[in-house]
């Protein structure tokens, strides 16, 4: 059958075409968008994060006693907590840090080479303020340089030593020695190991860390604990109890592993991936019922061209492919409106959330995939057409 005689038939039930064109579009759209955003959001679970995330623990806390914010009485609190988790069954390491790793934004700043701003200046780089066992409790690799191994006191005139990761290292001096160098927050002691910081910034592995104490508490602060393997939930049941035996007058925020830090991370993507996926599986179930209900339908006022056709010679598999193919067409036509409301909806998307542009792989992908359910559908109401005896034709005379 000629394509000119398949688009007669399709708008010659124009109401009926237009309704299931605009359901096929907007199908294809929630697809398109669902496989993408499923996709990056697999992608990032999945990314490495240059940590022990089952193994590590972060505490959130903070003292809800103003004299116990500030020094000397908060550096005190500091080591006194820090010995009591120290000392607990099943912690390997400990420390604290003015902020967890793996977070969405929190305490950053520009980086560059002191005299060169302009050139090497790096935004929104996560700035870590933390006792000398940080880099223990995340199992850094030291690739340049030494650690730091004494806290720098706040009075201090002279600028601390810092700490950079190997991606910020990489960035700035493109692969020439860092240890030694003088950057705006001081001079480079080391390199170590990438591991992710903030999500918001340059890169999620640039990092700066100074072995010195939090300037401030008001907002809390973080307790990091590297644990033995399957020690985790123990921890973190009597983690509680031996904070507020070191001092009372605390509030903790939360206790969670850094693998359940990442989750919620990014449970907005995870949340909104499920929720099109549903949307899409549901979308998809109406499209195969209308399909068949409009393929059935129309076969059934079709009996007696489909009966004159099969008396003139037109065998069943004619007639069924016939069929099909009105469907095919017409799905084919959805899908091109289909991504034209998917880059709509791509683009509304990107102004509450990140989500990547359209591969050109995936509306090929989507298509297929409508135009297997479409076919699926159809089948059986098409196989029912083909059963019309052409005696059909004469009923009519």
């Amino acid at each position: 059958m000629s394509f000119y005689l398949l688009f007669k038939v399709l708008f010659s039930r124009k109401v009926v075409t237009g309704l299931l064109l605009l359901q096929l579009a907007m199908t294809l759209a929630l697809l398109l968008n669902s496989i993408l955003l499923a996709k990056q959001t697999h992608q990032q679970l999945n990314q490495p994060t240059g940590l022990d995330v089952d193994n590590t623990l972060l505490v959130q806390l903070k003292p809800t006693m103003a004299s116990l914010r500030v020094y000397p009485a908060l550096e005190e609190l500091l080591n006194r907590q820090l010995d009591a988790v120290q000392a607990m069954p099943g912690v390997i390491a400990a420390a604290y840090t003015n902020q967890s790793a793996i977070l969405q934004g929190g305490n950053n700043g520009n980086v560059y080479i002191d005299g060169e701003e302009d050139r090497t200046n790096q935004p929104s780089v996560p700035m870590y303020f933390v006792s000398k066992d940080f880099f223990n409790v995340l199992n850094s690799d030291v690739l340049q340089g030494e650690l730091p191994q004494h806290s720098v006191s706040l009075d201090n005139p002279v600028q601390p030593d810092v700490v950079i990761t190997k991606s910020l290292a990489d960035k700035l001096f493109a692969g020439k020695p860092a240890v030694g160098q003088q950057l705006n927050r001081g001079r480079v002691a080391a390199v170590i190991s990438d591991f992710y910081g903030q999500r918001h910034g340059t890169n999620i592995m640039f990092n700066n860390i100074q072995v010195a104490p939090p300037y401030s508490v008001d907002w809390g602060y973080g307790i990091l604990l590297r644990v033995q393997p399957g020690q985790a939930e123990n921890v973190r049941q009597q983690v509680d109890k031996v904070l507020r035996n070191v001092e009372p007058n605390i509030e903790i925020l939360h206790v969670r592993t850094l693998a359940e830090q990442y989750q919620r991370l990014y449970r907005n993507e995870y949340g909104l991936a499920t929720l099109l996926a549903l949307l899409s599986a549901l979308m998809l179930l109406v499209t195969m019922v209308s399909s068949y209900s409009s393929t059935h339908f129309h076969a059934l006022k079709r009996q007696q061209e489909i009966g004159v056709k099969r008396a003139l010679g037109a065998s069943k598999k004619v007639i069924f492919l016939e069929l099909l193919s009105e469907n095919w067409l017409c799905t084919a036509i959805g899908a091109l409106f289909g991504i034209g409301c998917a880059l709509l909806l791509n683009k509304a998307l990107s102004q509450v959330i990140t989500i990547p542009p359209l591969d050109l792989y995936l509306p090929l992908l989507a298509s297929l995939i409508l135009l297997v359910c479409v076919t699926v559908a159809t089948w059986y109401p098409a196989a029912i057409a083909t059963r019309i005896s052409p005696a059909t034709a004469t009923k009519a005379l």
